[in-house]
């Protein structure tokens, strides 16, 4: 991957899964530092210092796996959460806690109606109460 973005055929470099350790492997070694660490993040796998870590490093993580292992509780209290934002739905909420924490997210869908929610979680924002809340529930 190096030699390929020394001969101009990638701009960046992303990896997946990393931990903070490896990183500094890479970075240690003085190669390209990738932009991008693509791991499992989501409410309910909130992965406790790994965005700081990768934030420290200049790198974004970005959720391979946003909506997943969400629990019946996590799904009514997103619920919750969402109708006070103008009926937002549970996996909106879910997403918009990724965006707010600090990370970015890929989702994939075949339904149009789902991308298009998928895509409504920039122009609002979570309280600091609901996002303690949502950070409680890990």
């Amino acid at each position: 991957l190096e030699q390929m973005k020394n001969q101009g055929l990638v701009d960046d470099l992303a990896v997946s899964n990393f931990t903070p350790a490896q990183l500094d492997v890479i970075l240690e070694m003085g190669g390209t530092a990738p932009v991008v660490n693509q791991l499992p993040f989501s409410l309910a796998n909130q992965l406790p210092g790994f965005i700081d870590a990768n934030r420290e490093r200049g790198i974004l993580v970005q959720s391979w796996s946003p909506l997943s292992r969400l629990s019946r509780s996590d799904i009514a209290l997103c619920r919750e959460i969402g109708e006070a934002h103008g009926n937002k739905s549970p996996y909106q909420v879910a997403l918009r806690f990724i965006v707010q924490s600090g990370a970015s997210f890929s989702t994939q869908t075949r339904s149009r109606t789902h991308f298009q929610e998928d895509l409504d979680v920039f122009d609002w924002s979570l309280t600091d109460d609901e996002m303690a809340r949502l950070r409680k529930r890990a």
